[in-house]
């Protein structure tokens, strides 16, 4: 049988372990829950950019009716379950959501791209807009031309970018990503590297640490391809 200075000693030992070992468990345990969080959100997300595509091919490519598509696929984030009211509580989340939208999201469109307007484009003199053609594809040349590198089928093609600042919802996992993001050269060369007073006083380019991870946000990419089902206007 161990004496009782002994047993006093294993007893301090395990304490020490348990200081030492508790907070990394539960950032751990915490960075889990939020690696969920962020699973789920990319579902969302990449669901509200198809969306935004389809609404984008039967509306020329208008980047204003796949802002607001945008927005509506991004409501769930933001409904308040305390409202019992169906149409308030979604009117709400909409209306948060459109404001979210433009601090916090960019949409780009990366085909049909400027080569593409370049190449196939026909300007409509009453309209006064360039567009691509979309009708009667199948009777249309399908050259490949110089400057797109791509012919008449491909440049119909409507593919959208979209980058979202995931709101992180889990206590601690905003402060410990920012600064492993920000954190200068201790940080990670992700989104950007910048010194560690520009990531304490939110100095760094707009699109990185002081957009989304000064704030509390984790950006997100969502692509969606779709057949352009009207003539692409040039922006």
């Amino acid at each position: 049988m161990k004496p009782a200075w002994a047993q006093r000693l294993q007893q301090g030992a395990s304490l020490v372990e348990f200081v030492i070992v508790f907070p990394f468990a539960v950032l751990f345990m915490l960075g889990l829950i939020q690696v969920g969080f962020v699973f789920m959100a990319k579902t969302t997300l990449n669901h509200a950019t198809f969306m935004a595509a389809r609404v984008g091919a039967t509306h020329n490519a208008s980047r204003s009716a796949m802002n607001e598509a945008l927005a509506r696929g991004l409501s769930p984030f933001y409904q308040d379950g305390s409202h019992r009211n169906d149409h308030t509580r979604l009117a709400l989340a909409l209306a948060q959501a459109k404001v979210d939208s433009l601090l916090f999201s960019d949409l780009t469109v990366l085909s049909p791209s400027p080569e593409a307007f370049a190449d196939f484009g026909v300007r409509d003199p009453v309209k006064g807009v360039t567009y691509i053609p979309n009708d009667n594809l199948a009777f249309r040349s399908q050259a490949v031309q110089p400057k797109s590198k791509m012919n008449l089928r491909d440049a119909n093609l409507l593919k959208i970018k979209v980058v979202y600042g995931y709101e992180m919802k889990v206590p601690l996992m905003a402060g410990v990503v920012r600064r492993v993001m920000c954190g200068g050269d201790a940080g990670v060369d992700a989104w950007g590297d910048v010194s560690i007073t520009e990531s304490t006083f939110g100095l760094s380019h707009p699109v990185l640490c002081a957009r989304y991870y000064q704030r509390g946000r984790l950006p997100i990419e969502a692509y969606a391809l779709v057949e352009m089902q009207s003539p692409a206007y040039q922006p």
